[in-house]
């Protein structure tokens, strides 16, 4: 891995840079180049150890499978809060609205996340607010216009799901289409495409639930 290696080499950089110093300050090697040369090493190693900690932290927040591309983590982050924004925003999560975040998320990332998780994230939005639009802002960049339409996609199966829509979810909707930067006639397209995907298989489901026999 990429990140193990900065932090090995950066870690042997920075020990042969501190020895360097060492032995000039301890008068065990008197040439002043050795101390200018063993401080150089020392900064670089320390910059490498640095790069690699983060490449190292940045991996436990990017799935492990589905979505391949360094736009994961910032489409992860912002599906949970998308839809949580809209579950919450009567200010009450209940069961049934956790197993269908679980379940949309494994859909969309084909990684996990627990039911724990998502009530933790929740009462941790609830206690601190919700700015959604901001939130979407700061990871809106690393979005392309597919991953956009997904996180779009995933709120409106959150506020379709229940069957009971009042103004406060459409009021966050709105809050995400503005933090990924969607005009209205592109967040009605999808709407449209949503509610018809809908209809059609609401309609495969009731064929399957009566299905017609036929006339002997």
């Amino acid at each position: 891995m990429v990140s193990t290696k900065f932090l090995g080499i950066g870690t042997l950089m920075l020990f042969i840079g501190l020895s360097a110093i060492a032995a000039y300050m301890f008068k065990i090697v008197p040439n002043g180049n050795i101390y200018t040369i063993g401080a150089g090493m020392s900064a670089v190693g320390i910059i490498l150890m640095g790069i690699g900690g983060v490449s190292l932290a940045g991996k436990a927040f990017i799935p492990q499978s589905g979505i391949h591309n360094a736009d994961s983590a910032a489409f992860s982050i912002g599906l949970i809060r998308c839809m949580l924004a809209i579950s919450i925003a009567d200010d009450y999560l209940d069961d049934d609205e956790v197993k269908q975040i679980a379940k949309i998320y494994k859909h969309l990332t084909e990684s996990e996340i627990s039911e724990e998780m998502i009530r933790d994230t929740a009462a941790e939005m609830q206690q601190y607010g919700i700015d959604i639009e901001q939130e979407l802002k700061n990871v809106a960049p690393s979005l392309d216009n597919p991953l956009k339409e997904k996180l779009i996609n995933a709120s409106l199966f959150i506020l379709t799901a229940d069957g009971d829509m009042d103004e406060d979810e459409f009021i966050m909707l709105d809050d995400i289409r503005l933090g990924i930067g969607m005009s209205l006639k592109q967040l009605d397209r999808i709407q449209k495409d949503f509610m018809k995907n809908q209809k059609v298989e609401v309609l495969n489901e009731n064929q399957d639930d009566n299905p017609q026999t036929e006339a002997t």
